[in-house]
């Protein structure tokens, strides 16, 4: 079956680590969310479409001919009577929840401009007996972690290279190796659930992870690291210290010691050596979470959260994140003293923003150490974002 990806105005509950890219571009697992409809049902993703036009420079809409089932983006494929429902639908009508949100639209035809956020087809509620699972908000990508690594591992198609004879291991049913991957002294405890070694990556001398972690591609779990459960680290990241029910996006570090726990790391950030994040209130309370969309705090209904950092923000050496924190987009934090509970985008530690070129040289830098180079339309993204969100008297 030939799909596309559609986003609905769901998307503002995921900043701020969709701000410069899409939701099915996001990598959490052992691959992208887009990849995961081909991996799990065997459908080809041959269409995307987002409404927000800034991010087309880099991801362009794209319609197929021919008949293409339409599905939100942030719904996961984790359900058999998903795949049977959805395999079965009638054209031209957009499937919502009884809330309204848009599930999926089976079409000929391409979609108009609006179609999936005003809902101009008509409109059929989802059965009762579907089961629908989403990306609701951006603490869903720790909390439903566990749930996405098991997904995986079901539909996991290769076999594991042999486990070289310096590795302590418990569980080794669970483990897959890459034949590419590298593997020094260490302790991995997998008889709890699944530890995934993606294309490349590395586990250095004393590192020790415990079961229900994915490790991706160039990735590298570094000396001595302590790696708790439930954790989902992208491409070209290097992790040290402890961290547990984190998610890395991608080319992200956090080298050092300290302690991250119950967080979403953007891409491209760097964190500075002995930086800790609080994930759980003195009080033992429910933990209140910043929303950029409405510019305000609101329930989590958690109470574990720590740390939300958007792309390319950072921080310096010994930095306390308070619980429930969130960093924004090239954020640049340094002091000693807690953070609050929220950091704008683009915001230099100093109290003052970012100049726009001193922010795009910095990322020029970044992806040059990784043996890339920003692009043209990478730099039109974050240019529409610069103007978007930094107040013009404040530049």
């Amino acid at each position: 079956m030939q799909v596309g990806l559609f986003e609905d105005s769901g998307w503002q509950r995921l900043l701020p680590v969709v701000r410069l890219r899409p939701i099915w571009d996001l990598w959490w697992g052992m691959d992208r969310l887009a990849d995961k409809w081909s991996r799990y049902f065997g459908w080809r993703v041959a269409g995307y479409w987002t409404e927000r036009t800034y991010l087309h420079a880099a991801f362009p809409p794209t319609v197929p001919e021919g008949d293409t089932l339409w599905l939100n983006a942030r719904l996961l494929p984790l359900s058999e009577d998903l795949r049977r429902w959805l395999s079965d639908l009638s054209p031209d009508k957009v499937y919502t929840t009884p809330e309204g949100i848009p599930v999926a639209l089976r079409t000929r035809r391409p979609p108009a401009e609006g179609i999936f956020s005003e809902l101009r087809l008509p409109t059929e509620l989802v059965p009762e007996g579907v089961s629908l699972l989403w990306l609701e908000q951006v603490t869903d990508l720790f909390e439903k972690t566990g749930q996405i690594i098991y997904a995986d591992w079901q539909y996991l198609r290769e076999s594991s290279a042999p486990l070289p004879t310096s590795l302590s291991v418990r569980g080794g049913e669970n483990i897959f190796l890459h034949p590419t991957a590298k593997v020094g002294f260490a302790i991995i405890a997998a008889e709890d659930g699944p530890v995934w070694i993606g294309p490349h990556a590395e586990v250095q001398d004393g590192a020790i992870i415990q079961h229900t972690n994915t490790v991706g591609p160039y990735t590298s779990i570094l000396l001595g690291a302590r790696i708790r459960t439930h954790n989902s680290f992208g491409p070209y990241c290097k992790v040290g210290g402890e961290v547990g029910q984190s998610t890395f996006l991608g080319y992200s570090n956090k080298a050092h010691d300290g302690f991250f726990g119950h967080s979403v790391v953007g891409q491209w950030c760097n964190i500075g050596a002995g930086s800790n994040t609080s994930n759980l209130k003195n009080t033992y309370g429910k933990v209140q979470l910043y929303d950029p969309s409405v510019g305000g705090l609101r329930e989590t209904g958690l109470q574990f959260c720590g740390l939300i950092m958007g792309d390319y923000a950072r921080c310096g050496i010994q930095t306390p994140f308070t619980t429930g924190c969130m960093v924004d987009i090239f954020a640049n934090i340094v002091g000693t003293s807690f953070t609050s509970k929220y950091v704008p985008p683009f915001w230099w530690g100093e109290g003052r923003y970012w100049s726009l070129e001193k922010a795009i040289e910095t990322a020029q830098r970044m992806q040059q150490r990784r043996g890339r180079r920003l692009s043209h339309a990478e730099e039109a993204i974050l240019r529409a974002q610069y103007a978007a969100l930094v107040p013009q008297q404040s530049i």
